[in-house]
């Protein structure tokens, strides 16, 4: 590592955690990423709405039998399948995933952002246990141009996938390797040199690396907790991490009192 983690103060409804604020720039990378269209969400005091048939539209027109959803700032927070799995073409299976999605989000106190992200579909099951999160990753933390590391922090144990995987995948999952991941990541470093972020790359069953998403390494004052936290999941990273590196910056500091809103800032 040659540099420290810089030190941004944000909190989760800033635009820089919204998926819009960096997709147009990191779809035009040569980074494989799924395909993506936006759906709005129009909310009032009483309900949100989203539009059904453009969901339903994008699925056709791209001969999808299933896709990813998520907000513009989460996927589902608590049961992913039930709130980010549009498992069937069909207008009912569309809203209640996408009522789950909402939901879910809304009890965990996470904004919205406005709108939806609907995605291809890729096929990450490594296994036999449909709740299993159990396919390779990586997250690269990426910072001022540069690949500051990752985590986790060595190809065998990115491979994360559990002892009942597919036998027919074993070729895909002894070919992991970190070198693709990372020449992806140092591509998006280029790009997105202006801030700090971590870089999710993940390999579905076809030995393709994919990016879905970044997500913005800064940090923001958990209420609950009366502590500052790093805005992005560090793991194996963590003494790299902003709040780590810059804990003596940050020690006897806090933002001022918040009238409302969920437990950060």
């Amino acid at each position: 590592m040659s540099s420290p983690v810089s030190l941004y103060f944000a909190d989760f409804a800033d635009e820089r955690c919204r998926f819009d604020s960096y997709w147009s720039r990191l779809r035009e990378l040569d980074v494989p990423v799924p395909k993506t269209t936006f759906v709005p969400l129009e909310t009032d005091d009483e309900d949100i709405r989203w539009d059904t048939d453009a969901v339903l539209a994008f699925l056709e027109e791209n001969e999808f039998d299933r896709a990813f959803v998520r907000t513009q700032v989460k996927a589902a927070t608590v049961r992913l399948r039930d709130g980010s799995f549009i498992y069937r073409p069909e207008a009912d299976v569309i809203d209640r995933v996408i009522e789950s999605l909402l939901t879910q989000n809304g009890e965990q106190g996470w904004p919205h952002g406005g709108g939806l992200v609907v995605r291809e579909w890729l096929d990450f099951d490594f296994c036999v246990h449909p709740t299993h999160t159990c396919h390779p990753s990586v997250r690269f933390f990426v910072d001022d141009g540069e690949v500051l590391g990752h985590t986790p922090p060595t190809a065998e144990r990115a491979k994360n996938v559990c002892d009942d995987a597919y036998d027919y995948l074993g070729p895909v999952i002894r070919s992991v390797d970190l070198s693709t991941p990372r020449r992806y990541a140092e591509r998006i470093a280029a790009e997105f040199s202006e801030a700090t972020w971590g870089v999710d790359l993940i390999m579905d069953t076809t030995g393709t690396w994919y990016c879905p998403e970044l997500n913005f390494n800064g940090v923001y004052w958990n209420r609950e907790e009366e502590r500052w936290w790093n805005m992005c999941g560090q793991g194996d990273f963590e003494p790299w991490s902003p709040v780590e590196i810059h804990s003596a910056a940050l020690y006897g500091t806090k933002p001022e009192p918040a009238d409302d809103g969920p437990g950060w800032w």
